[in-house]
């Protein structure tokens, strides 16, 4: 228990929108020295990109389940683009539909974020307090990744393949 507080103390803050303070490299090396070796194996799998979890107690079950949810509703987004009908959303917010690409990312995070809050609230140094902090800077971390020349030069590459031709 005194690792695992050692650990949460030790963590810069985190605030939806900033820049991340530590790296998830660095965030996982820490987490390795203090924590079990079982806390850590479940804590490597939590991880946004593979949204389907499979955790069946506490904490890491809400986390689970949140990511199956918007699995569900992701699913349900793109079906119901296809059938040209309105999407019946099951926990995402109604104006991540209309949204553009990148806002509807965005509006997935925040919600994310705000969900994860909820999970964490009222329990300060618990594990599901660590697992909340990883899901956390994976968001600050994407976040971060979006850079509009960046992106702009990929549309470019997938719309004229011509482009990844010349640069070879």
């Amino acid at each position: 228990m005194s690792n695992l507080v050692y650990l949460i103390s030790s963590l810069p803050a985190l605030s939806y929108g900033q820049i991340p303070p530590i790296t998830l490299e660095e965030f996982n090396n820490d987490a390795s020295k203090q924590l079990s070796v079982k806390q850590f194996q479940t804590l490597e799998q939590v991880d946004l990109r593979r949204m389907k979890s499979t955790f069946k107690y506490g904490d890491a079950k809400a986390i689970s389940d949140m990511l199956n949810d918007l699995q569900i509703d992701i699913s349900e987004m793109r079906k119901a683009n296809t059938q040209h009908r309105g999407a019946k959303l099951k926990a995402l917010p109604k104006e991540v539909v209309n949204a553009n690409p990148l806002e509807r990312e965005k509006l997935i995070m925040y919600w994310q974020w705000g969900e994860l809050d909820t999970i964490e609230a009222n329990k300060p140094f618990t594990f599901s307090e660590v697992l909340v902090y990883k899901l956390k800077l994976q968001i600050l971390c994407r976040l971060q990744s979006f850079n509009e020349k960046e992106g702009a030069k990929v549309l470019a590459s997938v719309v004229d393949p011509n482009i990844n031709k010349k640069k070879e």
